[in-house]
């Protein structure tokens, strides 16, 4: 039987900071469809913007509706973009525990790599403090899970409630 745990929802900060992104976006767009420019450039301009536009969105609109799930034998992390399913095994489940970067700053976001990170946000691959590579998945610095793998680098994850994965 598998074991569902959402993952904490945005905050106000994060939703502001998903609103003005999207607000620079649509304001660009407007921006370059009515400036005077080559219409090709125009075509090619919105023909970038408008996929980005939708790409925000959704993941503005799926984030909210990310979860981990822990099933007999695969340990998932649905998150837009970025899902991934790891073998149980993998997992250093002994060594699972709440994150305070109030007392362990080696464990904070520093350089992104390869994903997203704003304000109340961060979603991808990221070098930690500690130059460690890790996978963060966070929304509420309050509620953040670390999840040691076994394959070299752990994952950060902000959970809705955090307290259930680490009674199971």
């Amino acid at each position: 039987m598998s074991q569902v745990y959402s993952l904490a929802p945005l905050t106000t900060t994060g939703h502001w900071s998903f609103v003005a992104l999207l607000a620079i976006l649509i304001g660009l767009a407007v921006f370059i469809y009515f400036k005077k420019m080559p219409k090709v450039s125009k075509a090619v301009s919105i023909g970038v913007l408008l996929p980005m536009v939708l790409a925000f969105s959704w993941m503005f609109y799926k984030v909210n509706d990310s979860k981990l799930i822990v099933s007999s034998d695969t340990f998932t992390l649905e998150v837009p973009f970025y899902g991934f399913s790891l073998p149980l095994s993998e997992i250093d489940r002994a060594e699972i525990k709440r994150l305070d970067l109030k007392h362990e700053p080696d464990f904070k976001p520093n350089f992104r790599a390869n994903g997203m990170g704003m304000p109340g946000f961060q979603l991808g691959w990221f070098r930690l403090a500690n130059e460690q590579k890790a996978f963060v998945a966070t929304t509420d610095t309050d509620k953040m899970v670390l999840i040691p793998t076994l394959l070299g680098y752990p994952l950060i994850v902000s959970l809705d409630e955090p307290d259930e994965l680490l009674e199971r």
